[in-house]
C-alpha cells in the first residue's frame, strides 16, 4: 500500500502532466496551428483544463493534504510540496467547473479576435470579448476570495502574496526617480548617431546570430527549440521540453537578439529546475516576478553590459558588416539607448520599461475597481502614455492592443515584469558580491559562476521557499526597489554624461 505522501505525489504528478499537455496545445496554437482550428482548439483546451480542475478538486486529494498538513515526519521539501499543493487546491475548489470551461473557451476565442483586431488597428473589434474576459475574471476572483478586492486575487495568481497596497508605494517610488531621470536623458546633447540600429539585417542572419548567443548562455537545444511568434514567449512542457520564440524585424536587428536573450533567461530557469521533483509543485518556479527576474537579469544586467559583449561583439561584427567599423563603446550605447518615443513595451529600454508596466497596472487596477470601463481603455491608455513618456500612440495596434495578455484573460500579470527587474538587480548584485570574478568570466565568454549561482539560489530552489524567504536567502533582504534605482541612475548618468 502506498503511503499517503506517495499517493499525493502520484496525484500531483498526474496534474502536472495535464498542465504540460495544456502547455503544448497552447504553444501549438501560437506557432503552427491553422487559424481554422481555433474553435476545436478551444474545446480541446477547455476539456483538458476541466479534467485538471476536477482532479485538483477531488475529495481524495483534499483529504490527503489535510492529513499531511501537520505531519511531523515530512522533511522540509515534502512540507513545502504540501503547502504549494494546498494553495492550488484552495483556489480550485472555490471555482465552479463551468466557469473554468467558460474561461478556457473564451480565452481561445479572445486570442483569435485580438489577432484580427490588432491587424486592423481597431480596439472596438476586441472590446466585446475583452468585456467577457473581464467579467469572467471578476467572477473567478469573487469565488476564490469574496472579501478581497478582485484585483488583489488576480495579482496573487502570478505573484503569491502580492497586493495593491504593497505595489503602490513601490511603483510610486519608481516614478519619483525615473520620471526626472528620463527627462534628463531626453534633454541630453551627447547622443551619437543611432542610424545603424535601423540597418538591414536578414531574418536568417539574425536567427543564426541569436542561436549562437543563446547556446553560449547555456540553453540546451536537446531539451528545447527556437521558433518565431507574433508575441515572443517561452513555453513548452516542463524542464525537459522548454521552447523559446522570437520575432524578426529586418530593420531592427537588435530586437530579435535581445528578445532571444530574454526568453533564454526564462528557459534557463526552466531547464535548471530540480528534475527529480519536476512533476511536483515544489519544483515549480516561485512566481512570475521571480521568473521575470531571470529573463531580465540575462537581458539587462548581463546582455547590456560591457563584459558580456567583450566576448560576443566580434561575432556580431563578423555577421553584420555595418558593425565592423563600429567601436564597442558605440555599440554599447546603442544597446542601452533610451528611446522615450518608443510605443512598444517589449521594445522598451530598461529605463522607460517600468513606466510601460505601471501604465498597465494602473489601468487594470481601475478596470477591476469599476472606475474604468472597457470602452474607455484606448483613451485611458493614450492619456497615461502622454503623461509618462510624452507620446501618444498613432493607432490601437501600437497602443492598447499591443499586448497578448488580455486576450487570454491574464489580468494581474503585468506588474511581474517590473518586479522582475527589481529582483534581477538584487540577484545580480548579490551574485557578484559573492563571486567577484563573474564580470571577468563573462568577458571571456564563460557563464559560470553566474549560472551556477542562479542554479543553486533560484532555479533548484523552485518553490521550496516562499518569495520573500527566497529573495532574503539569496540577497539578504526582501524586495528592494533601491537596488534597481541605484543601478539605473549610475548607469545612465554615466552613459549620457548627465
Amino acid at each position: 500500500m502506498p503511503t499517503p505522501y506517495t499517493e499525493l505525489s502520484q496525484r500531483l504528478a498526474d496534474l502536472t502532466a495535464l498542465e504540460e499537455v495544456v502547455g503544448i496545445l497552447s504553444w501549438d496554437q501560437e506557432i503552427v496551428m491553422p487559424s481554422g482550428a481555433a474553435e476545436a482548439r478551444g474545446r480541446q483546451l477547455a476539456t483538458v483544463q476541466v479534467i485538471a480542475h476536477e482532479r485538483l478538486t477531488h475529495p481524495r486529494l483534499a483529504a490527503l493534504l489535510d492529513g499531511l498538513q501537520h505531519d511531523a515526519a515530512l522533511d522540509a521539501t515534502q512540507a513545502a510540496n504540501v503547502r504549494e499543493a494546498q494553495r492550488d487546491v484552495r483556489k480550485a475548489t472555490r471555482v465552479p467547473s463551468a466557469l473554468v470551461r467558460a474561461q478556457g473557451e473564451t480565452a481561445v476565442r479572445g486570442h483569435e479576435v485580438w489577432v484580427g483586431a490588432r491587424k486592423n488597428k481597431n480596439f472596438q473589434e476586441f472590446a466585446p470579448v475583452l468585456g467577457e474576459l473581464v467579467e469572467l475574471a471578476k467572477q473567478r476572483a469573487a469565488a476564490i476570495a469574496p472579501d478581497m478586492p478582485a484585483y488583489d486575487v488576480l495579482l496573487d495568481d502570478y505573484e503569491p502574496g502580492m497586493t495593491m497596497a504593497r505595489l503602490d508605494p513601490v511603483f510610486a517610488r519608481l516614478k519619483e526617480v525615473l520620471l526626472p531621470l528620463i527627462a534628463q536623458v531626453r534633454a541630453a546633447q551627447n547622443v551619437p548617431d543611432m542610424a545603424w540600429l535601423g540597418q538591414h539585417a536578414s531574418a536568417e542572419t539574425q536567427r543564426q546570430v541569436g542561436e549562437n548567443i543563446v547556446r553560449a548562455m547555456g540553453y540546451d537545444f536537446t531539451r528545447g527549440r527556437l521558433d518565431t511568434a507574433v508575441h515572443p514567449f517561452c513555453g513548452g512542457a516542463g524542464p525537459t521540453d522548454v521552447r523559446i520564440t522570437t520575432r524578426y524585424n529586418e530593420h531592427a536587428f537588435l530586437g530579435s537578439l535581445t528578445g532571444m536573450i530574454h526568453e533564454t533567461g526564462h528557459a534557463l530557469y526552466e531547464q535548471g529546475r530540480d528534475l527529480v521533483l519536476a512533476d511536483q509543485p515544489v519544483s515549480r518556479p516561485r512566481s512570475m516576478g521571480i521568473h521575470e527576474s531571470q529573463s531580465l537579469l540575462w537581458e539587462k544586467q548581463v546582455g547590456q553590459g560591457a563584459a558580456f559583449w567583450q566576448a560576443h561583439y566580434p561575432k556580431l561584427q563578423q555577421a553584420y558588416s555595418f558593425l565592423r567599423e563600429k567601436p564597442l563603446g558605440e555599440f554599447l550605447f546603442g544597446v542601452n539607448y533610451v528611446n522615450p518615443r518608443n510605443f512598444i513595451r517589449v521594445s522598451a529600454d530598461e529605463l522607460t520599461y517600468p513606466l510601460h508596466v505601471i501604465l498597465r497596472y494602473e489601468i487594470e487596477r481601475e478596470l477591476f475597481s469599476g472606475r474604468l470601463a472597457v470602452h474607455d481603455l484606448p483613451a485611458a491608455w493614450n492619456e497615461r502614455m502622454q503623461g509618462y513618456l510624452g507620446i501618444t500612440p498613432p493607432d490601437d495596434a501600437v497602443g492598447v492592443l499591443q499586448d497578448v495578455h488580455w486576450s487570454g484573460g491574464a489580468f494581474g500579470y503585468f506588474p511581474c515584469y517590473t518586479l522582475g527587474a527589481l529582483y534581477a538587480a538584487q540577484f545580480y548584485q548579490a551574485a557578484v558580491a559573492q563571486h567577484p570574478e563573474i564580470p571577468a568570466n563573462l568577458a571571456h565568454g564563460a557563464v559560470e559562476p553566474l549560472l551556477g549561482w542562479l542554479r543553486r539560489n533560484i532555479h533548484q530552489v523552485g518553490s521550496r521557499l516562499e518569495t520573500d524567504a527566497l529573495v532574503t536567502a539569496a540577497t539578504g533582504r526582501t524586495l528592494d526597489p533601491e537596488a534597481f534605482l541605484r543601478y539605473v541612475t549610475a548607469k545612465y548618468t554615466a552613459l549620457y554624461q548627465l
